[in-house]
């Protein structure tokens, strides 16, 4: 192996290199949901997270379940992915519901049937603006799932790879300390490997400061545990994820943002292209065309982006605005399922090369790795908010 290159000790099957980006993959979404084949080598992508509710309790997605015990209980080959697979518990279905109505064993049992590298254990995850009582019913919901699925382990001759994932939830130092210090009586020492929950709500509602306190916190409190963050992996959130100190985030958001017409570039923002837009305005929507080719051009003569045709998985290439804005009209909403699939291939792939430009920087030093997120971060509030994780990390407290 690459000794400058950090790889995950909770990954021993296929080694995973950190940071980086787990793709949330909604079982089936290949070929129900526009994807015209499987996007994992074109995109670079390292590791997948399937999601145990679409397994065991999501009626549009649950049929599939008998499709891979058809196949011997090979999700991999279900999904065509060889790397690093994590198993989510579902419980963000759950979020807004007083009750969970799948069972936490039933979630353990089939991350076993179906060889997982990491089963997550079944958490109840809460808002920021829950009540008091309802948090500490939740998470004692979660502890009591803890328990009874790292009891059941005892009783299953699993292989060495196998890790179950407790995750962590709070939106203070004493409560983090505290509901590690359950996790760690229930482990009987630190985990390998801890997942932390209810980040979304906070992030994606202005709180991003918060959540970069959070995964700081969490990363003193366990400074050799693989830190994993659900639901934080936008090209933005990472960075601030990865600098706080998570080893991985997962996004569906490639594949979600691009039914809706979106594309990502790293150091840009989400951009809407549809032929609407266009005849609305059309000198508006002619700008955002042209910001967008001459960003990707920057990022192909500079750090080396490269796009395809997604449809063919063959090199596209892009010398020129002419190339670009040929490229971006490829991508452009039309009728038909071939521009989901392009888009979220497209989006995909640009998360997983943010991701790779991350461990490129980080190996040359702290300095370089701020260099590098600042120049990503255009809006003076992203700025002024990774000053303040900058602040965090290089405090004492």
């Amino acid at each position: 192996m690459n000794q400058d290159v950090t790889y995950s000790s909770v990954f021993s099957r296929v080694p995973l290199e950190t940071p980086n980006l787990f793709a949330s993959y909604r079982i089936g979404d290949y070929p129900h949901a526009g994807l015209l084949h499987p996007p994992w080598e074109m995109t670079g992508t390292q590791a997948v997270l399937v999601n145990a509710f679409d397994l065991l309790a999501n009626h549009r997605t649950r049929r599939f379940t008998s499709e891979v015990r058809n196949m011997e209980g090979t999700l991999r080959e279900y999904i065509h992915f060889e790397g690093p697979l994590m198993l989510d518990s579902g419980g963000f279905n759950f979020q807004k519901q007083d009750k969970i109505s799948i069972a936490s064993l039933d979630v353990l049992k089939i991350g076993i049937e179906f060889a997982v590298d990491v089963s997550v254990v079944l958490d109840h995850p809460f808002l920021p603006t829950s009540e008091p009582k309802e948090k500490q019913d939740r998470w004692e919901s979660t502890v009591t799932n803890t328990e009874a699925m790292f009891g059941k382990l005892k009783d299953n001759d699993l292989p060495d790879y196998f890790q179950l994932m407790p995750v962590l939830h709070g939106y203070d130092q004493e409560t983090l300390k505290n509901s590690l210090d359950r996790i760690v009586e229930i482990w009987g020492e630190n985990p390998p490997i801890i997942g932390i929950g209810s980040l979304a709500p906070l992030a994606l509602n202005g709180n991003k400061r918060t959540a970069i306190k959070i995964i700081y916190t969490v990363r003193k409190l366990l400074p050799n545990t693989h830190i994993h963050c659900f639901s934080l992996g936008s090209a933005l959130l990472m960075l601030f994820a990865f600098y706080s100190g998570a080893d991985t985030v997962d996004s569906q958001s490639w594949i979600i943002s691009a039914a809706f017409k979106n594309v990502q570039l790293p150091g840009f923002p989400w951009t809407r292209f549809s032929v609407r837009e266009k005849e609305k305005d059309t000198e508006k929507y002619e700008q955002k065309c042209n910001a967008f080719a001459d960003r990707l051009l920057e990022l192909i003569d500079e750090e080396g982006f490269a796009v395809k045709d997604w449809d063919k998985k063959q090199d596209w290439a892009i010398r020129n605005q002419r190339d670009a804005l040929s490229y971006l009209d490829y991508l452009e909403h039309r009728d038909g399922e071939k521009h989901i699939h392009r888009r979220a291939c497209h989006n995909l792939y640009a998360f997983n090369f943010e991701a790779k430009r991350v461990r490129e920087e980080k190996k040359k030093g702290i300095r370089a790795f701020e260099m590098f997120i600042e120049g990503r971060m255009k809006s003076p509030v992203y700025r002024k908010t990774f000053e303040y994780a900058i602040e965090k990390v290089n405090s004492k407290s």
